[in-house]
């Protein structure tokens, strides 16, 4: 004991002290502040809560209170209770009026030590006014069980809970799609095809995920009220990625029938001593793919371009083929070198910076008719 007293420790006066930053003791019970002593803050709680008995802070009065009767003081320590309030205009106006409280209360017990009770509302702009003051030896807050706060959390739950499972587009989204993937799940597992029932919930997640992010749902509903053009661009969307996956495939089968291949499958640490074989004849199928898919993909949009009068924007898509023809021819080469190393890579080189030369020209000449262009409709405007 005597050592705590020496580290100062214990404390000499303690005050509980209830905070209402917001006057809701001032404006509905209407009773003056500060308060100090039991019988005040007793008196004003009672009022509060006839005026309004779902008010939190006449619970916090009361629990001042109660931390005061509970509270044992130590040898030569006094203890005292009381309340103080901001205003209901918040900001500057709240924290003059809870500093000036504060020092009436200090003036009449000038404590040097405080625990701080509260509703737990606004404590970051309180707790640095009363503890630049006092220290704040602790923080009780007091929360009440059932609040209107809590009852219409209740209330808004339940109404879009409801509205999830009545209304369209969300019960489609949270009752359909769910209720479908939960049926097929379960027929899987039924058949004890667990594997492919986790790999088959991951694969419609995700596309319902893709769908919606990307707004296709959206673009396919509207589609019936779109012009003839939309449908082009929508064409060659479809046959581009029809065309890339029937590509794909193709060159995963030019590589299936390899014994380099299935050596590999068997054992995946023998990669590095059969993969040019593996890469040499995936990639000519690959390109062509790429290529193939890219013509139709530009072929597509062009003609959507025409039709829409946005000629400029063939050009764009133009470049875009020249550069997939350049990567075509190049990485043809390449794996031709990779077949055949004595064959060098000098064609290879040659084939890479010709390509690159064609396409900086073909920009620069794009650049400097877009900018003719452009000089021409500002001075048709002027």
């Amino acid at each position: 004991m005597k050592n705590e007293e020496k580290r100062g420790f214990v404390s000499k006066r303690t005050l509980i002290l209830n905070v209402d930053r917001d006057n809701d003791i001032g404006v509905k019970a209407g009773v003056e502040t500060p308060l100090i002593g039991k019988e005040a803050l007793l008196d004003a709680a009672v009022k509060l809560l006839l005026n309004d008995p779902e008010e939190a802070d006449g619970n916090a009065l009361f629990a001042a209170v109660k931390i005061y009767e509970s509270y044992e003081v130590e040898e030569g320590e006094e203890k005292e209770v009381a309340a103080i309030t901001g205003s209901e205009v918040g900001g500057i106006e709240a924290d003059r009026k809870l500093i000036r409280e504060l020092n009436e209360v200090l003036d009449r017990f000038p404590a040097d030590n405080i625990i701080l009770v509260t509703d737990g509302f606004a404590d970051e702009e309180v707790i640095p006014i009363i503890d630049s003051r006092v220290p704040i030896m602790s923080i009780q807050h007091v929360v009440v069980k059932h609040s209107e706060s809590v009852e219409e959390t209740y209330a808004i739950l339940g109404r879009y809970l409801k509205m999830l499972w009545n209304e369209m587009p969300y019960r489609m989204y949270f009752v359909a799609l769910p209720g479908i993937i939960v049926t097929i799940l379960g027929i899987l597992m039924f058949l004890q095809l667990t594997g492919v029932a986790i790999a088959f919930t991951f694969i419609i997640a995700g596309i319902a995920m893709i769908v919606k992010g990307f707004g296709v749902d959206d673009y396919i509903s509207n589609l019936s009220k779109a012009p003839f053009s939309e449908y082009i661009r929508l064409a060659s969307y479809v046959i581009s990625f029809i065309s890339l996956f029937v590509g794909l495939y193709l060159s995963y089968l030019s590589i299936a029938v390899l014994p380099e291949f299935k050596i590999v499958m068997e054992n995946p640490s023998l990669l590095w001593e059969h993969g040019v074989q593996i890469l040499t004849s995936f990639m000519p199928p690959f390109l062509l793919t790429i290529l193939v898919t890219m013509f139709i993909y530009v072929l597509g949009l062009s003609l959507y371009c025409f039709v829409t009068e946005r000629y400029y924007r063939i050009i764009r898509y133009l470049l875009l083929l020249e550069a997939t023809l350049i990567i075509y021819i190049a990485g043809n080469e390449a794996n031709r070198v990779l077949i055949e190393p004595k064959y060098g890579f000098s064609n290879l080189i040659i084939f890479i910076s010709i390509g690159l030369l064609i396409l900086s020209v073909t920009i620069i000449i794009v650049y400097l008719l877009a900018k003719k262009r452009r000089q021409e409709i500002e001075s048709e405007v002027i």
